[in-house]
């Protein structure tokens, strides 16, 4: 039970210990009240968009105040409310110091709502949920008892961030603006006034465009904003490990343009108005308009992500058409148009000659090699015996389409939109949360395959037909109608990709060497 810091007037008499010159100094015998002021938080308040709790409170706002004697570790919480230029009020009952000469620590937060763990608002539009999104605290120790107002100074204890978006060339409006992978929770401890790492899964915080959003401290990868524009979604990513710190505000001025974004990203001290900067440029390639072909639909199979599956490959004209075949990074097929179902394939596109190392996109040209691939590299792999010149290779760390962009992507390149190729993790999901069931003569078509069930409920009556496509290898076409080989959107290791293989008797995950032609089929992702 907390021990109350109130003294009434009629104990002093019992407080034979004190003497005259105490006293005297103690124009209201030992009952002096503890009366609080603020400084400037960090410029006058006026709306969420970018300066809210930067200046001085908004009067009547709740403050939670807390008081110990410095010499017992008890503490007594009180409410407080923000008063005109500065002032704090306090609510019945009113802190007193202690009679005798020990001192007080004070320890104060805003909002006074605040439990042991901390959620920033997921939406942070409007001005309530920024507010009771930014954290604040402030602290006094070893206080002595004094008659006039002990003045708090309160710190930010979250990362801001504004976000000032214009429409450039080709684009119109901008629509909305969201802050992505975010993780929104921390435990805060009320005793300390401090804060734990940030927590929780990561996930999407809205904000007003030329306006601000608060986050818990935390090192962000890759897509940090979405950007909903007239002409599509683009993506705004940092580089590997950007650190958002506590206290710290972070200015990002973006133009989108239809091609690309440009960034410049100030970074000045929240708090002390340290006016250092990190200029940072990159580009994002905003979302292509959905040019998926005539009969393509997403089936939903239930994943609570939201990613649904094509009913039908790329370059399909039908569910059991097989569709085109592709090197894992390249966005066209190497036979004309027209040729997919041909075997052999005969008619290649101009300087292509099969399905081999010598046709992949991301190779040295003048050593093509399997070994010399220059494009989705395992990084700081040094490679051996390789290059007839004799140098060395620094791979680019780079493992997934979603690492470029998905520019060779082909289910994003042809088909647009939202559309991309599934990821290993897809994959497994549609293996686990699906039922599998083989046909040779899907209705009636001729064609063998696995007919995908989904078995979430609610969604079971739901299904994808995935054709046993085959694949090529060189100018052959190999394993049709018994054997179906799908590419994921990411690197095994330096020469092999991910892949799903399928036959009447089995089903895995596996790795495959790029230059093969598989088969696509697209997912459509939202969040993509």
């Amino acid at each position: 039970m907390n021990r109350k810091i109130l003294f009434a007037a009629a104990a002093m008499t019992l407080l034979t210990a004190c003497n005259q010159e105490e006293i005297a100094t103690d124009p209201a015998a030992g009952r002096v009240p503890v009366t609080l002021s603020y400084t400037t938080v960090d410029a006058t308040e006026t709306r969420a968009a970018t300066n809210l709790n930067q200046g001085t409170f908004a009067s009547g706002e709740a403050i939670k105040v807390r008081i110990s004697n410095t010499s017992e570790n008890y503490w007594t919480d009180y409410d407080f409310t923000t008063g005109e230029a500065g002032a704090m009020n306090a609510t019945d009952p009113a802190p007193y110091y202690p009679a005798g000469p020990q001192n007080i620590d004070i320890l104060a937060y805003y909002p006074a709502t605040a439990g042991t763990t901390f959620t920033v608002a997921l939406d942070q539009t409007t001005d309530a949920a920024y507010k009771a999104s930014d954290l604040m605290v402030a602290t006094i120790t070893n206080q002595a008892k004094t008659t006039n107002a002990v003045n708090l100074a309160f710190s930010h204890m979250m990362a801001k961030l504004i976000v000032n978006v214009t429409a450039g060339s080709g684009v119109s409006k901008i629509n909305s603006v969201s802050i992505l992978n975010v993780k929104p929770t921390v435990t805060f401890d009320p005793s300390l006034g401090s804060v734990g790492i940030a927590s929780g899964e990561a996930t999407t915080i809205a904000i007003s465009n030329n306006g601000a959003a608060v986050i818990p401290a935390q090192s962000i990868t890759g897509r940090l904003l979405s950007i909903v524009t007239d002409k599509g979604t683009a993506i705004y990513s940092v580089p590997s490990g950007k650190e958002f710190q506590a206290g710290h505000l972070y200015t990002l001025n973006i133009t989108v343009n239809l091609y690309a974004v440009g960034a410049t990203n100030a970074i000045t001290n929240w708090t002390t108005d340290d006016n250092s900067s990190s200029p940072e440029t990159t580009e994002v390639f905003p979302l292509m308009p959905d040019k998926s072909p005539t009969g393509v639909v997403a089936v939903d199979l239930g994943n609570p992500d939201g990613v649904k599956w094509a009913n039908m490959n790329v370059g399909a004209a039908s569910e059991t058409d097989y569709g085109d075949y592709f090197i894992w990074g390249a966005t066209e097929p190497f036979y004309q148009p027209g040729y997919a179902q041909v075997h052999p394939c005969t008619q290649w596109i101009e300087g292509k000659t099969g399905y081999n190392w010598d046709s992949y996109p991301f190779m040295k040209q003048d050593a093509p090699t399997w070994s010399n691939i220059t494009k989705y590299t395992v990084a700081d792999k040094q490679y051996e015996g390789i290059w007839y010149s004799g140098e060395t290779f620094i791979g680019d760390g780079k493992t997934s389409f979603a690492d470029y962009n998905y520019v060779d992507d082909a289910a994003r390149q042809n088909w647009g939109g939202y559309w991309r190729t599934p990821s290993p993790a897809d994959w497994a999901w549609l293996k686990d949360h699906c039922t599998w069931t083989w046909t040779d003569n899907y209705n009636s078509s001729g064609k063998a395959g696995y007919l995908v069930t989904s078995k979430v409920p609610g969604y079971t009556s739901n299904s994808i037909f995935l054709p046993a496509a085959g694949k090529r290898f060189e100018v052959f076409f190999e394993s049709s109608n018994t054997e179906g080989n799908y590419w994921s959107s990411s690197i095994h290791d330096s020469d092999f990709a991910n892949y799903f293989c399928f036959g009447s008797d089995h089903i895995v995950f596996s790795f495959y060497q790029r230059y093969f032609g598989l088969s696509v089929r697209a997912v459509y992702d939202p969040h993509e």
